[in-house]
């Protein structure tokens, strides 16, 4: 089969939840089936894994950008100006002319059997796509997230704006849905979700997996007393949540019961806030990105999900699980996954019970 895949973000190095499910999904694929893959690329950043694409791939196409920086003077000038428009802010960030111009090209020129977009907030870059099947793979129910947001902001203009986000995206992401004719999500749990709340009748599920070749307990490892970890992409607001929640919510009555308590956090690009806020909480840690996460996994005590705004499903409870962990999470954490609280996960959404 000849596939079409668009996946707006470089899916490597594989170190956030999506682009290890997407990339392990086109390993497989990529054995028996012609994948063109098409996603932008930053040319400095992104050429040392260039020659690692055909794992995924039989053809690579990059389209050339520039991500701006979070949090820098541009990015907020540039998010004033989303807020005008009628489409979600992570609706705009992953939208361009010259990817879309380039997967309406790659249609024209080549059969394809199948064409696949990857993320519903890439979905205006495939808009043109026409006489080929299509597919959206959906990891989360965006609308489900973005309202999650609203519940948990504190601040009137923060709720405002997440408010005013989730009935964009919601409007969005239903017509997105509609003019696919295939839907895939990660568990039972979305895909009930995308038939109540859009009316999605041609979907089915990918369930959440985790590599145990790689994921798998380590011997000789010294594990250090009343430890945690948490680990997962920290630009992503809903694991920043989790992790300033726990911080000012947990963490203090924790250390009541348990004064040498500590807690590592493993993430790419913490955010000033959350840099600032740790200063004054010397038992924890901030690694920011890093190569391999298995060895701080191991070398701690209990894995924490502590996630309050996410969608989907979290792969790293799988990996945790894989290397031999106990894992405590809350309720949406270990949402759409087939565990059980009290049997191979402790699942608790009280700040005060949760420590």
């Amino acid at each position: 089969m000849k596939i079409l895949f668009l996946s707006q973000r470089f899916l490597l190095p594989m170190d956030t939840g999506g682009k290890i499910r997407t990339g392990k999904i086109l390993e497989q694929l990529s054995g028996s089936h012609e994948i063109t893959l098409i996603s932008n690329v930053e040319l400095q950043k992104d050429d040392p894994y260039l020659s690692e694409m055909s794992n995924l791939c039989t053809k690579f196409i990059p389209v050339p950008w520039k991500e701006i920086k979070k949090h820098s003077q541009l990015f907020y000038i540039k998010l004033f100006f989303q807020m005008f428009s009628r489409y979600p802010v992570s609706v705009l960030n992953d939208y361009s002319s010259g990817l879309k111009s380039t997967v309406e090209k790659v249609c024209k020129n080549n059969d394809f059997d199948i064409a696949i977009c990857d993320f519903v907030q890439s979905a205006l870059n495939f808009k043109e796509v026409k006489g080929i099947p299509t597919i959206l793979f959906q990891h989360n129910v965006e609308s489900v997230i973005s309202w999650r947001h609203v519940d948990n902001s504190k601040n009137i203009l923060a709720r405002l704006f997440w408010w005013l986000q989730w009935k964009k995206m919601f409007r969005f992401e239903k017509k997105a849905c509609e003019s696919f004719d295939t839907v895939i999500a990660v568990s039972n749990k979305d895909k009930e979700l995308f038939e109540k709340l859009y009316g999605v009748s041609n979907i089915s599920t990918i369930p959440t997996g985790v590599d145990t070749d790689f994921f798998t307990p380590m011997k000789d490892t010294v594990i250090k007393k009343n430890s945690l970890v948490f680990c997962g992409s920290m630009d992503w607001l809903p694991n920043e949540d989790a992790i300033l929640f726990f911080v000012k919510g947990v963490l203090p009555e924790l250390r009541k019961k348990i004064k040498d308590v500590s807690l590592t956090v493993v993430g790419r690009n913490p955010s000033p806030a959350l840099q600032k806020l740790i200063k004054d909480y010397p038992e924890v840690t901030l690694t920011g990105w890093v190569e391999d996460t298995r060895p701080y996994i191991a070398n701690s005590a209990i894995f924490i999900v502590p996630i309050r705004v996410g969608g989907g499903t979290r792969m790293k409870i799988y990996e945790a699980m894989a290397m031999g962990k106990s894992v405590i999470s809350t309720t949406i954490g270990a949402e759409g996954l087939p565990v059980s609280d009290g049997e191979n996960i402790l699942i608790e959404d009280d700040p005060v019970n949760f420590g």
